[in-house]
């Protein structure tokens, strides 16, 4: 069953297209530069710049989606989630594939484009996030690292397959071409997900842990479903004892989403456009980096927090990139190719100290009847605020204070992610959300009124009373 969610991620190839292909979107949605910009030496940083602020908009819609998808599978399933968000992410890609350029219609083509980012930050923003609970909540409890970690590494698979696909068609085309048509290919391709979601609205099994059992047979997943749909409404996610749960939920993944755009998205624009002298290479490098920096070792990162625990392995990932981030991008930006390769790799084994174990590390934050909108939520918020605009940020830092300047972007977050887990790390201390998945098919029990074995954490009398966060709801 967990096997689908390795399948789904592939949405994040078509939302790194984006990133990879930012120069030269810049240059096809973008009004050329002006003399004035000429005679200022921007060499066109500003329209590279107003790129990455359009890819940025589609993270804005990232928690709007979170909320939406999210509350469509904890209703009514997360497979039903899933199938809506890829459907939501392929023909958007497809589209922006076929988009007129600014040449021909003028600011429309921007226009659209933006209408086509938002569409697209809608679906991702339910779409991970549902596929790791789908994975995880299948899996058993004390392997919810490394299961957790797949997910990541198959989001991580989809972003390298979009730089193996930026660099092989930079290679087979003259720049006249990739401005011209050759840009558009790799979006058309997006529309290939949409088998995917067919595939799994055909085969996939239902899983809603919000109904009386966790899996639904396809055959009779409509009426199962319909039975035992939850009833919950979106004021319960944002109930006072759950907020300092999405609190942390939300401070947390800001490492990552910021860490991981700027060192694998922005990272080869910078190495070959904004370096001077430019590093040859730049994204293949970035590509060998991601590869072996982030997508090879996650498994082992999940597996050593389901051993060694979660906030001690993320702390390690944390604060080594929050002291060795800066150090590491000053070596990047001097222009050696192996050097840079070394750097950007150990910025990567960091990132996947903190990253592995933040998936599961986030669904035991949330109880299982809000857990995917709550998680969704915060975790899209995180992005929302601190991937969108990480290489647009990176870029100004580079315009106003020179090529060393982003670095500090990595001990910023870290200090605000190192917050995000000791407000977690209080949560637990004063009782948490543990005991009730492990008394999860308890409280479904009694909850239809029917006898089940004692439970040590509930009183009789107490029926679907739980503690969250400490304050009992």
């Amino acid at each position: 069953m967990a096997s689908y969610s390795y399948v789904f991620p592939p949405p994040e190839y078509d939302f790194a297209l984006f990133g990879f292909f930012s120069d030269v979107i810049a240059t096809v949605f973008f009004p050329p530069p002006s003399d004035d910009d000429y005679d200022n030496n921007d060499g066109g940083s500003s329209r590279l710049i107003a790129s990455f602020a359009l890819y940025g908009g589609a993270f804005v819609m990232r928690p709007l989606g979170g909320l939406i998808i999210g509350r469509i599978g904890d209703r009514h399933g997360r497979k039903r989630a899933l199938v809506l968000s890829l459907s939501l992410m392929a023909f958007p890609t497809f589209f922006v594939g076929c988009l007129p350029t600014y040449e021909q219609v003028g600011p429309l083509s921007t226009i659209l484009l933006l209408i086509c980012r938002l569409l697209q930050g809608i679906s991702v923003g339910g779409q991970l996030p549902a596929s790791l609970i789908y994975t995880v909540e299948m899996s058993p409890k004390e392997h919810w690292g490394y299961y957790g970690s797949l997910v990541m590494m198959s989001a991580n698979i989809g972003t390298l397959l979009g730089s193996f696909v930026g660099v092989f068609i930079r290679l087979m085309l003259t720049d006249e071409q990739l401005v011209e048509w050759g840009w558009r290919l790799p979006f058309l391709s997006g529309i290939l997900i949409a088998f995917v979601s067919m595939y799994l609205d055909a085969h996939g099994k239902e899983h809603n842990p919000n109904v009386g059992g966790r899996i639904v047979d396809n055959d009779n997943d409509e009426s199962d479903t319909k039975k035992g749909e939850s009833n919950h409404s979106l004021g319960e996610v944002f109930k006072r004892e759950n907020l300092p749960a999405l609190a942390s939920a939300t401070l947390t993944p800001m490492l990552y989403g910021a860490g991981f755009y700027t060192t694998f998205v922005w990272m080869a624009i910078f190495m070959e456009v904004l370096v001077d002298p430019p590093i040859n290479h730049g994204f293949e490098i970035s590509s060998m980096a991601l590869l072996f920096g982030i997508v090879l070792p996650l498994p082992l990162a999940g597996m050593l927090s389901d051993r060694w625990g979660r906030e001690k392995t993320m702390a390690v990932g944390a604060m080594g990139l929050g002291i060795l981030g800066p150090f590491m991008l000053n070596i990047i930006s001097s222009g050696d190719e192996v050097k840079a390769f070394f750097a950007q790799w150990t910025i990567g084994i960091f990132l996947v100290l903190f990253g592995g174990p933040m998936n599961a590390w986030l669904v035991e934050k949330f109880p299982a009847k809000i857990r995917l909108t709550s998680a969704a939520f915060g975790y899209d918020l995180a992005h929302c605020t601190a991937s969108a605009f990480s290489p647009m940020v990176a870029t100004l830092l580079v315009q106003q204070y020179g090529v060393k300047a982003p670095g500090f972007i990595y001990p910023f977050f870290a200090v605000l992610s190192l917050i995000g887990m000791l407000l977690s790390t209080d949560i637990h201390r004063c009782g948490g959300i543990d005991y009730i998945d492990d008394n999860y098919e308890n409280e479904f029990q009694l909850a239809e009124g029917v006898k089940s074995g004692a439970n040590p954490h509930m009183r009789p009398g107490d029926g679907m009373t739980r503690s969250v966060g400490g304050v009992v709801s």
